[in-house]
């Protein structure tokens, strides 16, 4: 499967075609099942193109973010905005915890962190956080099996085990999505995507990577023409 908008498009097809049911985390669904969820590591914008074509296909999934990212910043206007829009679009937004940002001794602490950073998401954009996922998380935490009440943990059994679970990390399918669709082997399918990996054409990761480190370029000389008074006069 390419790692492109059309593809992505071709997949929600095909899972249509195949009888499965777009659910959110929680949700109870009959017949064939699919939860859709995407890991927002490196842009919020890619993340409401894939949103915007899950809205148009009139399919729903759970954006995760982060509050900790070097990438973007969840408390600026423009990032606001760009979560306002995947939430509109009729998407669930949950928390994506990055357990190495802490100095973690016991599973104490670590659900002490995650609900703190659940409170700051709930209280910024005056929503609900239902869910949370892992960022590149140890084996010793998806060993766990995380309990955390009325909050989902993505990588609790019943997600991560029980339904069949695919994932495009790291650009790779370790598993072919497609024929796990049309197998018709799996009743409830739990599929996860990077949305930063997809684009309009086929692109190399290397391509991906070295045009996301340019951009950043010019964001930043953006951002500073608004900061700074006659910037093009000092550069």
């Amino acid at each position: 499967m390419e790692f492109t908008y059309n593809a992505y498009k071709e997949l929600l097809i095909l899972l249509k075609e195949n009888n499965y049911h777009d659910i959110i985390y929680g949700e109870k669904g009959n017949g064939k099942t699919v939860i859709l969820r995407h890991d927002v590591d490196y842009s919020l914008e890619k993340a409401l193109d894939i949103a915007i074509i899950e809205n148009e296909m009139d399919m729903k999934s759970t954006y995760f973010i982060l509050i900790s990212s070097d990438f973007y910043n969840v408390f600026s206007k423009k990032s606001i905005e760009f979560i306002q829009r995947i939430k509109g679009l009729g998407h669930e937004v949950g928390l994506h915890f990055d357990e190495k940002k802490y100095n973690i001794n016991n599973i104490d602490d670590i659900k002490k962190e995650i609900f703190t950073e659940i409170k700051i998401i709930s209280q910024l954009f005056n929503f609900k956080v239902n869910t949370v996922s892992m960022h590149r998380p140890s084996q010793f935490l998806l060993n766990e099996n995380l309990d955390l009440g009325n909050v989902i943990n993505s990588y609790s059994q019943a997600y991560f085990k029980e339904m069949k679970y695919i994932s495009d990390s790291r650009m790779n399918w370790r598993e072919n999505p497609v024929e796990n669709i049309i197998s018709n082997n799996y009743k409830n399918l739990h599929i996860l995507t990077h949305p930063f990996w997809y684009a309009n054409e086929s692109e190399t990761m290397e391509h991906k990577i070295e045009m996301f480190i340019n951009g950043a370029k010019n964001e930043r000389y953006e951002t500073l023409k608004n900061n700074i008074t006659d910037l093009e006069k000092i550069i």
